[in-house]
């Protein structure tokens, strides 16, 4: 229920001295119940009217109050320093936001709004050369966020895991494996003898700089289809894929493409081409450029002077390639906010070339992960690895059940959904342009601001469900919801399609971790308050404001991958 619009549109029809419709934008969701629940702030109101603004809020009040009926959403108004308080009748708006969601469980706060549109997404980008490390957890976790919210909000979504499986990283995994690697190892060991060799030569590097040189020269092989190069590279790429694969199915990611950067080696020339022709490209000291230096952006390398192609002239490819395949209507890249310049370069050479598809494209960046212990580094050593984050969490996960004398049948899954949602939730708590610290011990507390809080709350009021057994609510009475008696979680329930939306137009999905977080925390306040069940009888009227709540969180959790636990 749009309890500001359903306001605004009840004044309207006042006809008020004040002309409503002209002053909308003015009304706000009041942040505090005592000061009702829409506020009008009449101080934009004083100079045009050359009125003081409590002068205006008290004539305002008093003939918006004379006008009330039986009828009315609009219990009464109130003028306090200025502002119009507005209090809405609390038994009309909890039997319309009840019946809502207990109507359409599963539907409440899904819309058409993208009607089928289709977004590409472009996330998780892990380099096979590496280790999958905590660097690449916020853009694992993000895209899938925001690919669900479209989904939730009638788009169709293309999640794609574009992997780094070309560049010089191969060559150097090839130098290394010639210098210091053997087949039996890498076929004992898998991707963790590859991961050693890549260090190594990191490491060996610094002191013997002929080993870069090396090291492009097997790239350039790559490049020009060289047998031993292909096979080899080949041969790394399908051990670290599988590893890839299996940790994002962890984490709850699917992807609908894993065509990554090697697919394009041989359809960059058409890319170049077609910037030659529209005079794009210039020679600069033996590379080709993209010369940005009039929009602020610099020379963008296009091609090295050794031949070989970047990153930024297969992105050019694969964007072209991505919309001739999906048509899409729009395209988000997500990655740290390293790699901002980058995707400007790429936005305004996609502009230049006058594509379908300017316009269309969005970078959404997001801030750097640390640990406790300082910044994270995976070039010259295995510091933390996703894979063992992952099982750090779900032992910590089995040993604070385990503490908490946790007794459930199927404690393996329950453990390792509390050990999903903890990560999930470590990626999305904060705006995602923020540098943030991972801690898991704090984001395995069941009793701060948390996951685990929120998947416990779940549970918690499931188990009150399923003792209350199958009731009718067309005996709820709705008269009897008030300010004493759950009102508080009504409008936060009533806020939560808004709240979608609002993350999707910002493409900000704490917003909606902040509001399922805040829903937990009143329905818990009402639970340890109010008794539901109570000497073997239901009371119903706080019963449905319970499943209503279920109904919400379960469907915010489907949103921002926190998996719904009924019994903990």
């Amino acid at each position: 229920m749009d309890i500001k619009n359903a306001i605004v549109t009840e004044l309207n029809n006042m006809n008020l001295s004040v002309n409503i419709d002209n002053i909308k934008n003015l009304f706000v969701l009041s942040a505090d119940s005592k000061n009702g629940d829409v506020s009008l702030p009449c101080f934009a109101l004083a100079k045009e009217l050359k009125q003081n603004p409590m002068v205006i809020s008290n004539s305002l009040v008093s003939e918006i109050n004379s006008k009330l009926t039986n009828t009315s959403l609009i219990e009464k108004a109130e003028a306090v320093n200025g502002y119009v308080n507005i209090f809405t009748k609390q038994t009309v708006v909890a039997k319309n936001v009840v019946t809502e969601i207990l109507s359409n469980p599963n539907g409440f706060g899904k819309t058409n709004l993208g009607n089928g549109k289709t977004y590409v997404l472009d996330y998780s980008s892990v380099n096979l050369a590496k280790y999958m490390h905590i660097g690449h957890l916020k853009t694992t976790i993000i895209g899938l966020v925001i690919s669900n919210l479209l989904k939730n909000l009638g788009y169709k979504t293309v999640s794609i895991n574009y992997v780094g499986d070309y560049g010089t990283p191969f060559g150097k995994m090839i130098t290394a494996y010639y210098r210091w690697g053997s087949e039996e190892e890498i076929k004992a060991r898998g991707v963790d003898a590859v991961q050693d060799l890549y260090v190594k030569f990191n490491r060996e590097v610094e002191n013997d700089a002929t080993l870069e040189v090396e090291a492009r020269e097997w790239f350039k092989k790559i490049e020009n289809g060289d047998k031993e190069a292909t096979r080899l590279a080949n041969w790394f790429i399908e051990l670290s894929r599988g590893e890839v694969e299996r940790l994002c199915n962890l984490l709850g990611a699917e992807f609908d493409s894993w065509r990554g950067e090697r697919y394009y080696s041989d359809k960059m020339q058409p890319v170049i081409a077609e910037l030659k022709s529209k005079n794009l490209l210039k020679q600069s000291e033996g590379a080709q450029i993209v010369d940005l230096e009039q929009y602020g952006l610099g020379a963008a390398l296009i091609q090295k002077s050794d031949g070989t192609s970047l990153y930024l002239t297969r992105d050019l490819a694969a964007v072209q390639d991505r919309f001739e395949m999906y048509g899409f209507n729009n395209a988000i890249y997500v990655t740290d906010v390293a790699q901002k310049l980058h995707f400007k370069q790429l936005f305004k050479i996609v502009e230049l070339l006058n594509k379908p598809y300017a316009g269309s494209l969005e970078h959404v960046a997001y801030g750097r992960y640390s640990l406790p212990t300082g910044k994270i580094s995976s070039r010259l050593g295995k510091q933390a690895l996703l894979a063992d984050i992952y099982n750090a969490a779900l032992n910590k996960a089995k040993e604070i059940m385990n503490e908490r004398g946790t007794k459930v049948e199927n404690f393996e899954d329950v453990a390792n959904k509390v050990a999903v949602g903890a990560i999930s939730f470590e990626a999305l708590k904060y705006e995602r342009v923020k540098d943030t610290v991972f801690d898991l011990n704090a984001s395995l507390n069941f009793d701060g601001e948390t996951s685990p809080y929120m998947q416990y709350t779940y549970a918690r009021l499931n188990s009150v469900l399923e003792k209350a057994g199958e009731f009718d609510y067309g005996a709820v009475d709705f008269s009897d919801i008030n300010l004493e008696e759950g009102f508080e979680i009504i409008k936060q329930l009533n806020k939560y399609p808004f709240v979608i939306v609002e993350a999707f137009n910002k493409l900000e999905p704490c917003l909606i971790v902040r509001h399922l977080m805040n829903l937990c925390s009143e329905v818990n306040r009402f639970y340890n308050q109010k008794r539901i069940i109570e000497n073997g009888k239901v009371n119903v009227n706080r019963l449905a404001v319970i499943n209503a709540t279920l109904c919400v969180l379960k469907n915010g959790f489907e949103i921002i991958n926190i998996p719904v636990i009924d019994k903990m």
